[in-house]
């Protein structure tokens, strides 16, 4: 059978069921590559732009430790969810969607639990949309096309949204065209109109006076420290916006080289809704990862800065280990987690205490935990349990989290909420999204933060969030 053969056949069984049920469903074709060693996904991705509108659905994760690369643009369906039920509702619609879905592959090739869902929610259950244009509070989507790279394996994953009465020729067409990369329109173009869109330079980004907001932060963290003492809350995780400004915008693909590059061990991410604002990073920290019905969990909450030399680098490290307020400020991250996979049943692994990840300009105390679940459990349900985590939010939850919508001067929007994926088989990954920062033109917010707990100091808090500004403003000297 050849692959348009197979195409054809499988939006004959899509069309059918969609007639049969009198309900849309999703149709997905997946096909290995031929090419040694695979291609990169991400530099596919920037391939096909020109043949997609500018409102499109894009979508970028890859994390090089693991090999993973996955890259995605185009929506076959959106989800939206908002309110209180968000990830809940959320749950209700992607499940719904993957476990319907018909799917095919092309000769032996395994769908890799194709199709999968892409995107993520909003640190609150409201955002102001001036500021974060079509992200809503919670958003993913099956993207129509997708390629997921693996080891040096590259899979190609493309979907469409079939209603009942469509023709099947019609969607292989469509399908075909989405393999191909010309989504209907010549792929020639594509150089040019991506010329236009992203200059190669510009000149440096202009940086806002960030006199006032320091002194915003030294208040803030006045006013937590306050709210400590007084017995209230044990932990508040503050955060600041840094603004920065050009005459023209950066291509997101040349930070996200950077990015990879520079922290193999942190997730990358790209989302970019299609409402002319991109949101993009690297975080270091997980917040939940499902496979084969293995439950994986990342505590990371306590930092130090790098040192130059070997010895230094080493007595810092140590420090950490060693700190008192450091080590509180951890456990109860991992307290928390502890707290929210409780009811799944099992018993959780860690260690006894937490070590040192090492990224290039900062160090984390990290403490790894798993659980097997007694009883199945989906990944978004997961979320709904966890997010947000003392490492992002505060403790008791409610109360830091009141507090963080009075102190800070700016919508959170999807910094520090979950971002990730899951597929039909219920794989998936969620990351909290750090280091990070919207886009849009040539203006970028970039977003840092620091947990506050009794013993901080506001002076070294500051110095904390400038260290983490360090990625995406090393990344951004690229660009």
């Amino acid at each position: 059978m050849t692959q348009r053969e197979a195409l054809e056949a499988l939006c004959t069984r899509a069309c059918g069921q969609a007639q049969a049920t009198q309900a849309p469903v999703l149709a997905s074709f997946a096909t290995v590559s031929t090419v040694s060693g695979g291609i990169d996904p991400v530099a596919e991705l920037e391939a096909r732009d020109a043949c997609y509108e500018q409102a499109d659905f894009r979508f970028v994760w890859a994390r090089p430790k693991d090999g993973l690369t996955l890259a995605a643009r185009g929506a076959a369906v959106r989800f939206r969810a908002s309110g209180p039920r968000r990830f809940h509702d959320m749950l209700e619609q992607v499940e719904t969607a993957l476990k319907a879905a018909v799917c095919a592959q092309d000769g032996e090739a395994d769908a890799g639990g194709a199709p999968y869902a892409l995107g993520g929610f909003a640190f609150f259950d409201e955002l102001d949309d001036s500021q974060w244009p079509g992200f809503g509070t919670a958003q993913m989507a099956v993207p129509a096309w997708m390629a997921l790279q693996t080891n040096g394996t590259t899979r190609t994953v493309v979907s469409t949204f079939v209603q009942p009465g469509d023709h099947p020729a019609r969607m292989a067409e469509f399908l075909a065209g989405q393999l191909e990369g010309t989504n209907g329109q010549p792929a020639a173009a594509s150089s040019d109109k991506r010329e236009t869109r992203f200059p190669a330079r510009a000149g440096a980004f202009q940086r806002a006076d960030e006199v006032e907001g320091h002194r915003h932060w030294l208040r803030m963290v006045r006013n937590v420290l306050a709210g400590i003492k007084s017995g209230k809350l044990s932990k508040v995780v503050l955060a600041r916006a840094v603004d920065l400004f050009r005459s023209a915008p950066v291509s997101p693909y040349t930070i996200l080289k950077a990015l990879r590059a520079a922290y193999p061990d942190c997730f990358s991410f790209l989302v970019d809704p299609g409402g002319g604002q991109h949101f993009m990073g690297a975080t270091p920290e997980r917040l939940a990862n499902l496979r084969d019905g293995l439950m994986r969990f990342g505590a990371l909450a306590g930092s130090a800065p790098r040192g130059e030399r070997s010895e230094a680098d080493d007595a810092l490290g140590q420090h950490l280990l060693d700190d008192p307020k450091e080590r509180h400020e951890h456990a109860i991250v991992v307290d928390a987690i502890l707290e929210a996979i409780r009811p799944f049943g099992g018993e959780p692994e860690l260690p006894d205490a937490p070590r040192l990840v090492k990224l290039s300009n900062v160090q984390h105390l990290y403490t790894p935990i798993s659980l097997r679940p007694q009883e199945p459990a989906s990944l978004l349900s997961l979320l709904a349990r966890l997010h947000p985590t003392p490492a992002v939010g505060g403790f008791p939850q409610e109360t830091a989290l009141d507090l963080i919508r009075d102190q800070e001067d700016f919508d959170r929007g999807w910094y520090a909420g979950p971002i990730g994926w899951v597929n039909a088989r219920g794989d998936g990954e969620f990351a909290v999204a750090l280091r990070s920062g919207a886009f849009r033109d040539g203006r970028v917010r970039l977003f840092t933060g620091a947990g506050i707990v009794a013993d901080s100091d506001p002076e070294t808090e500051y110095f904390e969030t400038q260290l983490k500004l360090q990625p995406l403003l090393s990344a951004l000297a690229h660009g």
